[in-house]
């Protein structure tokens, strides 16, 4: 059956694109920095980041495999998720002390920073809570189903708001260079808010075949 291009899956594929991308831009600062000396931490953690957002990539763009004979794929693509979203979660909480460190209250500018580095962080924890234990129960947590998810937009939409202050106005950026930081940061921002709208988005219901009562749907 042909995939009828609807919204939702217009949000599946863009989103697994940004991700594809964002993982793209860590293998190129790989092969671009490895010759100039790049530290192995620094090649381990890119290496990691780069694997954790294709894995994202991946399960944007197998949201419509589904049913019976699929079950054990399904379980994969779950459990590689979650396990993506800890190491994310991980090597952004190994910079916390640092971040911390950083501030300085007489400088708005370092507010700025370690704000937006505490609402990227909450909103990715939030994420990570929000589909390991509530995303399959949500009639168990109407409420949250709905909040959630609603949180961690407005938590990445105020992160990168912040980001781009902080680029724009005083000229720090989080990557190598201004336009990496331009164009990258938003990347990451708008791939986890589309992730967080194709959760939101209702699910389409889509009849296996024309003589068949029976229905089907996307899986998360």
């Amino acid at each position: 059956m042909k995939r009828i291009l609807t919204p939702r899956w217009l949000i599946v594929i863009l989103t697994g694109v940004l991700f594809a991308v964002y993982s793209a831009y860590n293998i190129f600062v790989l092969f671009r920095d490895i010759p100039r000396g790049l530290p192995t931490v620094g090649i381990v953690i890119t290496a990691v980041v780069a694997l954790m957002f294709a894995v994202l990539a991946m399960y944007m763009w197998t949201a419509g495999i589904k049913g019976k004979k699929h079950i054990m794929f399904m379980i994969v693509r779950r459990t590689t998720f979650i396990i993506a979203m800890l190491v994310i979660i991980g090597l952004k909480l190994r910079l916390i002390v640092r971040v911390i460190n950083y501030v300085d209250y007489t400088k708005f500018h370092t507010i700025l920073y370690v704000a937006s580095y505490f609402m990227m962080l909450m909103g990715l924890i939030i994420l990570f809570v929000y589909y390991a234990f509530i995303l399959n129960r949500l009639p168990l947590f109407p409420r949250a189903g709905v909040i959630l998810p609603r949180t961690v937009i407005l938590l990445f939409l105020l992160g990168l708001i912040a980001e781009m202050i902080l680029l724009y106005v005083y000229g720090i950026g989080l990557e190598a260079s201004a336009l990496r930081s331009m164009v990258m940061q938003p990347v990451f921002y708008l791939g986890f808010i589309g992730l967080l709208l194709h959760f939101l988005y209702p699910i389409e219901i889509v009849p296996k075949q024309t003589n068949d009562k029976t229905t089907d749907a996307p899986s998360d």
